[in-house]
């Protein structure tokens, strides 16, 4: 079954990293939505995707949140975004959900404090969650293997890593809800 899918990243400079992520969750899930995190009025802010709302995350059988490395810890806007979803999963409307956490560095190179605390407060959902693939960090971190830059602008390990966990996402979120189906 196909699932629906939104990638809800921070910042113009996660704005390649986000699409790969749905342009490959796309190749499995008809059914995708890029969003940027509301409340980013800053100058430069990117506005080619639509703010994510609360209705999107209920409607997300799969969602990926993308943050900045810059500051080293959480975009202050996701975690905000985040912390208002209470309402939801303590009624259990987030409760399941799959989700994964990327950033605009490979995830080698993504310092902990960056996504830790995201995932801290996705545990509270009850969600599902998807890391990276450590095997190929590891191998792109020891070769260092550093391709040149796609059309996107995003380097060899990043766009893998983007595509990889895309698919993977979309593919789970599909799967639990295959699983749920059969269980009625």
């Amino acid at each position: 079954m196909s699932a629906n899918v939104a990638v809800i990243y921070s910042g113009p400079e996660l704005r390649p990293v986000a699409e790969a992520f749905a342009e490959a969750a796309e190749h499995l899930s008809a059914r995708v939505r890029l969003l940027r995190v509301p409340g980013e009025e800053s100058e430069g802010a990117d506005t080619v995707h639509p703010d994510a709302s609360f209705e999107d995350l209920q409607w997300a059988d799969g969602i990926a949140f993308g943050t900045p490395v810059g500051g080293g810890l959480p975009s202050a806007t996701l975690m905000s975004f985040i912390e208002q979803t209470e309402p939801l999963w303590s009624s259990a409307k987030l409760f399941d959900k799959v989700v994964s956490v990327f950033t605009d560095e490979p995830e080698h190179f993504a310092p902990d404090a960056v996504v830790h605390p995201v995932y801290e407060s996705l545990y509270h959902w009850g969600a599902v969650i998807i890391g990276p693939r450590a095997f190929e960090l590891a191998f792109d971190a020891e070769a260092g293997r550093r391709d040149a830059p796609d059309k996107g602008g995003l380097s060899g390990p990043r766009r893998r890593t983007a595509d990889y966990r895309g698919r993977r996402l979309a593919a789970l979120a599909g799967e639990k809800l295959d699983l749920l189906l059969l269980a009625f």
